[in-house]
């Protein structure tokens, strides 16, 4: 049965994706699963196909594609396209037939987070609870998923390049691939490597790749298989572009004109497909290895250095809170980094950086823009007295960078450092000031006490000597 006859059915899958009975917004779906799998197309949709795809429908390959990558606003209904295809791959196109006796064929459900993953998963479970048909083909619950009756199970996969190997897929569903390793502590670094860990799992199936996302930053796996293949008429890999509202009519053009009007560059992402121009990496991942002093986990204190420190200290309920102690020799040497994850109670974390401080011979904190009074208090009942940084956040990023650029610091061998670094997004913004924060969803704790401390250790630092 083809995927467009399921999706039809009332007993399969129409009662899940027309809840009014109507697959009229669904068109332009239906345009793109014909031209995935490979089904026939009319002369009709053509425009469409140009439009999305950049190709002509003509020189489409007749068995379809292996690997789609669907850049889409949100609200466009992409997630739950991807549910139907999941449930289609599982249990209607026969793909179980080709494991050997006793292999397990997954379809596997990544994304950046758990959370995030879950929500296509609940969309899998809804589309096999309402069909009257695959009502009873779910024969074992799990956390994270589901076991058929055909042995084939459907499960959420951990985002990381080393877990997903071993099993054998029968696709692998990729939700936000244009978000990936934009946490600091995501175990991917980026979505090439996930992708490139995938596909043996996907050989012995000759199984589908079929990755989603709104398009974020002009970088990454995505970016790289648009500029590729869109619009590339011998392109093995369909990338279907388009915003929102072409996708879904029934979202509102008032909610899509609201965000241009808000926040063009990030609405422009959002709604109308289009990837960001306004946002570029500050620094790249080699240039920050450069400065690491391999192996240098901490240096302890020593006397007759000037140490100084800095902090980001936060509520505790969500955001972690981070210090930095280091000094000024012929370059900023970073001694002592730590992070204190949430949940915590501020006031703990507090006089352990006191603790910390008073082991370095300082008695003076610097801190970041959160300078709420009950900071400012702590430090002091802890005798270290609280000084807010001059310069913000952004600020002290964009002093930061001649400063790794130049080798002119020593940073510490610390990962979730490494990762916040190399995550650190430029965005422009009118009248030419820049504007350097992490992505969206993703914290810099550990990378903002580093730029901090290179700020008031450069600046402050004083020789000894006749000189002075």
């Amino acid at each position: 049965m083809e995927i467009i006859q399921a999706i039809s059915d009332r007993k399969l899958f129409r009662p899940f994706i027309a809840k009014d009975g109507s697959l009229a917004s669904w068109n332009n779906w239906n345009v793109f699963l014909r031209t995935l799998f490979g089904l026939r197309l009319k002369s009709s949709h053509a425009e469409l196909i140009l439009k999305c795809t950049g190709r002509d429908y003509k020189l489409l390959p007749p068995d379809g594609f292996k690997t789609a990558l669907c850049l889409t606003g949100r609200r466009s209904g992409k997630s739950v396209m991807a549910a139907i295809m999941g449930a289609y791959i599982a249990c209607l196109s026969g793909r179980e037939e080709l494991l050997s006796p006793g292999e397990v064929g997954l379809v596997a459900i990544l994304a950046p987070t758990i959370r995030q993953a879950k929500i296509i998963l609940s969309y899998l479970r809804a589309i096999f609870r309402l069909s009257s048909l695959l009502e009873n083909e779910i024969v074992r619950e799990t956390k994270n998923g589901f076991e058929l009756s055909n042995g084939v199970t459907i499960e959420i996969l951990p985002g990381d390049p080393k877990t997903v190997r071993g099993f054998t897929l029968l696709a692998a569903i990729v939700d936000e691939v244009c978000f990936f390793g934009l946490d600091a502590e995501s175990k991917v670094r980026n979505s090439d490597e996930l992708i490139q860990a995938l596909r043996p799992a996907l050989a012995t199936t000759d199984g589908m790749l079929i990755c989603i996302s709104s398009p974020y930053a002009k970088r990454g796996w995505a970016y790289k298989q648009f500029k590729k293949y869109f619009g590339n008429n011998n392109g093995s890999v369909l990338i279907w572009n388009s915003p929102s509202r072409t996708m879904n009519p029934t979202l509102s053009k008032k909610i899509v004109d609201q965000a241009l009007e808000e926040d063009r560059a990030s609405a422009s992402a959002e709604f109308l497909g289009q990837f960001r121009d306004d946002i570029s990496i500050l620094l790249a991942r080699e240039i920050i290895e450069s400065v690491i002093i391999k192996g240098r986990l901490e240096l302890l204190p020593r006397t007759g250095i000037q140490y100084r420190g800095f902090v980001d200290v936060s509520g505790g309920r969500n955001d972690a809170a981070a210090i930095a102690i280091g000094h000024k020799d012929k370059k900023v040497v970073v001694d002592y980094l730590k992070k204190y994850r949430p949940p915590h109670n501020p006031y703990e974390v507090i006089a352990d950086m006191s603790e910390q401080f008073k082991r370095f011979n300082i008695n003076k904190a610097t801190g970041d823009n959160y300078s709420a009074e009950f900071v400012v208090q702590a430090f002091q009942n802890s005798g270290i007295n609280y000084e807010k940084s001059k310069l913000n956040k952004s600020q002290l990023y964009l002093e930061l960078l001649p400063a790794i650029c130049s080798n002119s610091i020593e940073l510490l061998d610390d990962e979730t450092l490494i990762n916040q670094l190399s995550n650190l997004e430029r965005r422009t913004r009118s009248g030419g000031k820049d504007i350097v924060d992490h992505p969206q969803g993703g914290h810099d704790d550990s990378a903002n006490v580093v730029a901090g401390l290179n700020f008031i250790a450069a600046k402050n630092h004083r020789r000894k000597g006749p000189l002075w």
